[in-house]
């Protein structure tokens, strides 16, 4: 490969100095090199990246900063056909998998052209009210329902394919994908799956029962999600985060319907060690 943007966290990577020094050696070897700084400097939070500042002819991006920074950048750049690899300046790092250390070494790989790619699920999530659909978004990890500022857990009817799956009563509701089983879904109990199969995984957040369990669902089918009545009158929080980001708020009777995605996403991999030893290494 030889064009590349480097998106780059401004929080993490102080300066831009780890950005910089990725383009200073890509273009001394004949690379053709962009950076983006993804944090708005007046606000601290993610900015929507303009595909403009970006060469037409892109062939990867390269995040700097943590999972975070390299899933706004593939939800940012979804149409475009390139493959995404991140250097980690954040703390785990399951998508951002290039350390500070090993960073020429993987630069010189990309240039070369010696690494596989896997081609990641994607979902899906549309926020349905009085039968129109008010806002769209395709997540790489999850999509989140959840209670927000309210401290009583809420109802969520939840179904599947059409059918009544179940009625939660909890916090809130995870559903990611293989790639996000490692994230919010893990912290919550959630079962952890190879980022290249294909499921759903539903997990509740601090249901209010003596069950808690997740469910796996498969990739074909198509899930609704209805928010129950609000507690306190004239008085809605709750809301639906997608992949962390893009937070909308919903109220009692929206319906949330998620479903596989079209759009995928290419992940270069670089580590050549199995998913088990990188789950159990960064894990232990």
């Amino acid at each position: 490969m030889k064009v590349f943007g480097v998106v780059t966290n401004s929080y993490r990577d102080i300066k831009l100095n780890t950005a910089k020094k990725v383009c200073e050696y890509l273009t001394d070897k004949g690379a053709d090199c962009t950076i983006i700084d993804n944090v708005d400097d007046k606000t601290g939070e993610f900015k929507v990246l303009n595909k403009n500042e970006l060469p037409t002819n892109l062939e990867c991006a390269i995040s700097i900063g943590g999972d975070g920074t390299l899933l706004h950048a593939a939800k940012d750049l979804l149409d475009m056909d390139i493959v995404f690899v991140g250097v980690n300046k954040g703390t785990l790092g399951f998508l951002a998998e290039i350390s500070p250390e090993n960073l020429y070494d993987a630069l010189d790989r990309l240039l070369d052209d010696k690494f596989n790619v896997e081609s990641r699920m994607m979902l899906k999530g549309e926020i349905i009210r009085d039968r129109e659909c008010i806002y769209t978004s395709t997540v790489l990890n999850d999509i989140v329902v959840h209670r927000g500022a309210d401290l009583a857990i809420s109802e969520y009817d939840v179904y599947v394919n059409g059918q009544m799956l179940g009625s939660y009563h909890a916090d809130g509701l995870i559903f990611a994908t293989p790639t996000g089983s490692t994230a919010y879904n893990l912290s919550a109990g959630g079962p952890v799956a190879r980022p290249d199969s294909h499921m759903i995984m539903l997990t509740p957040i601090c249901p209010h029962t003596l069950a808690n369990r997740s469910i796996l669902l498969s990739s074909n089918d198509s899930i609704e999600v209805k928010i129950g009545q609000c507690r306190a009158y004239n008085d809605e929080t709750r809301v639906v985060a997608f992949d962390g980001d893009g937070i909308f708020k919903v109220v009692s009777g929206d319906i949330i319907r998620i479903s596989k995605a079209i759009s995928t996403t290419e992940i270069v991999k670089l580590d050549e060690g199995s998913f088990l030893q990188v789950i159990k290494d960064k894990l232990n």
